[in-house]
């Protein structure tokens, strides 16, 4: 029953730092102010991306803090007619980079009775990382453990959304699933398209890495993750062009979601525990 309920867009979208980024600022702005979502989680954000970004969405607001990764790494922006801020923090999960952590706000939704809503997001390790390529040992898996923990100490039993570049396709994935995690495109019985790279990309005209001559896979490893009394409506990896050029690297992730009002919640644990 979804009387009284609340019903938002969320998009989880990694930046590319600064790669390319004087001739892709127009392409940013244009996505964002084409298909601006309800709440934005971004990585690999930099502090111009992150001006090109409030340009955009001048109706949202965004976590302001005076630690370097809030615009270095990761932030979070909600739509300030539909939520206001409760609380924010981070969490280090041991993702090696001086500035990267688990980001989180809980907000709580101005309409529709909803209770309170922690949203979050991480980048774990890239794979090419020097420790990782040293020994040979998945650092993502156990990044994805502290994740969860530390979302179950800070969402609890309440709705929450972790939206991830997980820069991996196989036990990361598995953790978060076995700790209640649902990403948007599986609760809804369909496998998720292709989220990197983007192709064509107009800035990169060699398909290797400086790790190897093979192209990049196509795979999909930018997610939203959902837990708790939320339900996914609808899910889509956002295609996205201006004027020939692609924002980023990385596709987009977009999904819809459902809030139920406090009196629809109650009634749902109500005949659980029955």
């Amino acid at each position: 029953m979804l009387t009284g309920s609340f019903t938002f867009v969320v998009m989880t979208y990694n930046l590319w730092g600064d790669w390319h980024l004087e001739q892709r600022e127009p392409a940013i702005r244009d996505l964002f102010s084409t298909r601006p979502p309800d709440l934005l989680a971004t990585q690999e954000l930099r502090p111009r991306s992150r001006a090109v970004v409030d340009e955009a969405l001048p109706g949202h607001a965004r976590v302001h803090d005076d630690f370097p990764g809030w615009g270095a790494q990761s932030n979070l922006w909600w739509r300030r007619e539909l939520f206001d801020l409760v609380e924010y923090g981070t969490r280090d999960v041991g993702i090696l980079d001086a500035n990267a952590r688990l980001f989180w706000v809980r907000l709580q939704p101005r309409a529709g009775d909803a209770r309170p809503l922690v949203f979050s997001t991480a980048h774990l390790t890239w794979p090419g990382h020097a420790q990782e390529r040293a020994d040979g040992r998945n650092l993502r898996t156990g990044q994805a453990e502290r994740v969860v923990t530390a979302l179950d100490e800070i969402a609890g039993d309440a709705a929450c959304l972790f939206t991830v570049d997980i820069n991996d396709i196989g036990q990361p994935l598995w953790v978060l699933g076995n700790g209640g995690f649902l990403d948007s495109f599986t609760a809804l019985g369909r496998t998720s398209p292709v989220t990197h790279p983007v192709e064509p990309l107009p800035f990169v005209a060699d398909r290797g890495t400086r790790l190897s001559p093979l192209g990049s896979p196509s795979k999909a490893i930018d997610w939203i993750f959902s837990r708790g009394p939320i339900s996914t409506r609808a899910s889509e990896v956002v295609e996205f062009f201006s004027a020939g050029n692609a924002p980023s690297d990385h596709k987009p992730v977009a999904a819809t979601f459902t809030l139920p009002s406090a009196a629809a919640s109650a009634q749902i644990n109500q005949g659980e525990r029955q």
